[in-house]
């Protein structure tokens, strides 16, 4: 059988809408050890294989007990990274059983830097592949040998430590967000003035008091926003559609000053005019301009660099994951437990939320980028 390029499989497939399709039942079946079927169709004999037996014994974790088949949830997390392996091999027009350990080294290597990776994800990537080839009886594991060959070259960069705020670095930032004041008066008829301040206000805020990736902020939908005017914390009930394409659907909370800051925000947000039109159209809850077109990561990351210059606050990294990482570590701190961590962060498992127990701010050193 020849190479079959899975670039259409991987549009109009199982992942497509991204969501994970279980294949079950003898007319669907897959033959999950034969190469051939992964080279032709890797999303199918994936999504095939991830909820079987099969793929429970190749864990580590084993016990004494027959493993049970991963949940639902967790086939679904399992198939968002392997999709976008696939999705990277489609590019490359490579086969999957033909891949090597420069192969794989190459994958994790521009997930790095395009900044999706640290050195623990990347190994789970790396784990989740070895799985497959083991089951494929695939030797020399090309998958065991990249880990080997990316940790004695150093190709991926040691973990340097999960950076968040201190509350004086937390009261820093509030203080330094974009004006809520108008400049002046408003005209009839004509946009608020200066209302981008108070979205990106608003923006930040949420960020911050509410652990949303930068994706998340830009594709959150007003629908998505729960009981928003109510007194107290506001629940946002995230859809990953259209926003960060390894999240799932998953529920988080705006807390504290972030959800006075929302709320603020959305009675603007929401103002029609005489005939009872939205004065912002659309249906984001940040919209990149008053017809509703979604902000740009570019424009939001700016913002909130710009926050962190006004604010003096000396970190490495001053961006949106900091501000996440922080709202992790608060919450962490507050008496959330790691699972609810997990829950408000989207994360595929409990254990990535260990991470957050020891973060702490990491001043700029002279040698990293700015």
């Amino acid at each position: 059988m020849g190479y079959i390029n899975p670039s259409k499989t991987l549009l109009d497939g199982a992942f497509g809408a991204g969501h994970l399709a279980i294949v079950s039942g003898a007319k669907c079946e897959v033959h999950m050890t034969d190469p051939r079927q992964w080279d032709a169709n890797p999303v199918a004999s994936f999504t095939a294989f991830v909820r079987t037996a099969e793929f429970a014994l190749t864990s580590r974790r084993l016990g004494e007990a027959e493993p049970e088949p991963v949940s639902a949830k967790s086939a679904t997390i399992y198939g968002f990274m392997f999709s976008k392996f696939a999705k990277w091999l489609a590019a490359q027009k490579k086969p999957f059983s033909h891949v090597g350990e420069q192969d794989l080294v190459r994958f994790v290597s521009q997930l790095r830097h395009r900044g999706e990776q640290n050195s623990d994800i990347t190994e789970r990537y790396l784990r989740l592949l070895e799985r497959c080839y083991a089951h494929l009886k695939i030797a020399p594991n090309p998958a065991t040998s990249a880990t080997k060959l990316a940790s004695e070259n150093r190709y991926l960069a040691k973990n340097e430590g999960t950076e968040a705020l201190e509350q004086e670095q937390i009261d820093a930032f509030v203080d330094a967000l974009p004006s809520v004041e108008p400049p002046g008066p408003n005209r009839a008829g004509r946009l608020p003035k200066a209302w981008k301040r108070r979205r990106d206000h608003a923006a930040q805020a949420s960020m911050l008091f509410g652990g949303l990736r930068v994706a998340e902020v830009i594709g959150l939908h007003i629908d998505e926003v729960d009981d928003a005017f109510k007194h107290g914390p506001i629940r946002l009930q995230i859809n990953p559609e259209d926003k960060h394409d390894t999240s799932y659907e998953h529920e988080t909370v705006v807390y504290d000053y972030g959800a006075d800051a929302l709320r603020r925000w959305l009675v603007e947000r929401l103002a029609e005019d005489a005939k009872g039109n939205r004065i912002i159209e659309g249906d984001l809850v940040f919209p990149g301009d008053h017809t509703g077109k979604p902000m740009s990561k570019v424009t939001l990351w700016r913002q909130v660099k710009a926050t962190f210059a006004r604010a003096g606050i000396d970190v490495n990294r001053a961006g949106g994951r900091t501000l996440r990482n922080t709202f992790a570590a608060r919450e962490l701190k507050n008496g959330r437990t790691k699972a609810d961590v997990k829950e408000y962060l989207g994360l595929a498992l409990e254990r990535s939320a260990e991470l957050y127990e020891t973060a702490r701010p990491r001043k700029k050193k002279s040698n990293e980028a700015v």
